[in-house]
């Protein structure tokens, strides 16, 4: 019975979205026929979402990436034209890339993934799938161009957590080449998403310094909120949102009871005012 309501709370979940009719459809038959009635992607590591061929690295990120990704739609945006232009910082296998496929066929990608085993099924991802107009740069970002550490899970491949900051992934780690954002924004960008496990803010402040922020017409940010447990600093990405000209929307989530230095992912969902 508790199954029937998850899985009928889903397809609810579903029906209730914007989109239209046949990427709903898509959506649900993802949903029923990979991961309800568990299918044998588990062998090859190769599943079907949403009609695309899609290599990766474990079941459990898999699943969490199409229900947040899929299901929550937590990139889900407007725009007033069929080809926006989308800059994606921290594609992992490319999920992220193929829901703005789905939704916007002739858009126009930048994918950004530092990690070799994520960026070998993002690779495949787009080739297998004959995608057009993506562009694929392994590289981490941050606020500097050159080389620097990158922490990951030897037996966790592809891991969600994987990130430049020790705190956020203490296992091992590899040298990785590292870029700044704005060095790649020379028009306006409809969209960009940025989730980058802890450079957040060092990205914001390069691109704010760069003066390119008013280049973005809307952008999403994943704030990975006491990484540090000590590192209050919500405030400096806002500060820079107000101080541009953006509005925004904020979402966290929180367990109770409440504790202090709680570690909370909040997304902030920014919108350049007119």
């Amino acid at each position: 019975m508790e199954n029937y309501r998850k899985i009928l709370n889903t397809v609810n979940k579903i029906r209730s979205t914007s989109h239209n009719k046949s990427i709903k459809i898509q959506i649900l038959k993802t949903y029923l026929f990979t991961f309800v009635l568990n299918s044998n992607q588990k062998r090859n590591k190769l599943a079907n979402i949403t009609g695309f061929n899609v290599n990766y690295c474990t079941t459990n990120s898999l699943r969490y990436l199409f229900n947040e990704i899929f299901l929550e739609n937590e990139y889900n945006f407007s725009t007033d034209t069929q080809k926006p232009l989308i800059i994606d910082c921290g594609s992992n296998i490319g999920m992220s890339v193929l829901y703005f496929k789905l939704l916007f066929p002739e858009s126009e990608i930048l994918a950004f993934e530092p990690d070799e085993d994520a960026f070998g099924c993002l690779e495949r991802n787009i080739q297998q799938n004959n995608l057009k107009n993506v562009v694929l740069e392994k590289k981490a970002l941050s606020s500097l161009d050159g080389i620097m550490d990158f922490y990951f899970d030897q037996n966790n491949p592809g891991s969600l957590k994987m990130s430049t900051i020790y705190a956020r992934m203490p296992k091992q780690k590899r040298e990785i080449t590292s870029a700044r954002l704005s060095q790649y924004i020379e028009k306006e960008i409809d969209f960009l998403k940025l989730d980058i496990e802890g450079a957040e803010s060092d990205v914001i402040e390069d691109l704010r310094m760069e003066n390119k922020l008013p280049l973005i017409k809307k952008m999403v940010i994943e704030y990975h909120h006491h990484i540090s447990k000590s590192n209050d600093s919500l405030s400096k990405i806002l500060g820079v949102l107000e101080d541009t000209n953006f509005g925004y929307q904020i979402e966290g989530h929180l367990t109770r009871p409440l504790n202090s230095y709680m570690y909370q992912d909040i997304m902030i969902y920014a919108y350049r005012k007119n």
